[in-house]
């Protein structure tokens, strides 16, 4: 038996194409997290040409001379809590130093620029963390509560090709981490 091999689907090449365009867009600032997820689940549903040329026909154009921003942020607070949401720069570390109060992290909106992992480090004496990420990102927590509960509820969907690996380190005295995908 003679196995006749599938020619390539010019589809498929379009469609690796348009991921490539938006790898560099998310890596470039241009889209959050969750933008660029819901816009390769597009690209990968797309039934013909034109459907696939609209997820990447408005996309925001690159800003020239922009300055390469900072590798590290650090996130303190002494007696409060630390919120991050909507359109903001994560850096590929970040680390965040709780002597009482709560971390609250939305990843949907971050602005990831281009990198494959991200690492958050969580230090608590006396409070919860709490991180939100969109659906197809992978997310590994490590870490040591000596007080505390860990709870990974991600949705289960694969990992979605561009997205970065986001390891979370929470150290904590008494206190709870919670990894969630969006609703």
């Amino acid at each position: 038996m003679t196995v006749v091999p599938t020619p390539p689907d010019p589809l498929d090449e379009q469609r690796h194409a348009a991921q490539a365009q938006l790898e560099r867009a998310v890596g470039e600032g241009r889209l959050t997290l969750d933008e660029f997820t819901d816009r390769v689940e597009r690209v990968w549903a797309a039934d013909g040409a034109a459907e696939l040329a609209r997820t990447v026909a408005d996309l925001p154009v690159p800003v020239v001379g922009q300055r390469p921003a900072a590798a590290r942020s650090t996130l303190v607070t002494v007696l409060g809590d630390i919120r991050r949401r909507g359109r903001w720069a994560l850096r590929p570390r970040t680390t965040a130093v709780l002597l009482v109060g709560d971390l609250d992290i939305d990843l949907r909106g971050a602005l990831i620029g281009d990198h494959d992992e991200i690492t958050i480090d969580v230090y608590s004496i006396l409070g919860d963390a709490e991180v939100v990420v969109p659906e197809g990102v992978e997310v590994e927590l490590v870490g040591f509560s000596l007080l505390g509960d860990r709870r990974v509820e991600l949705a289960a969907v694969p990992r979605l090709p561009g997205t970065p690996v986001v390891r979370i380190r929470m150290f904590a005295l008494i206190g709870d981490a919670r990894i969630r995908s969006a609703d």
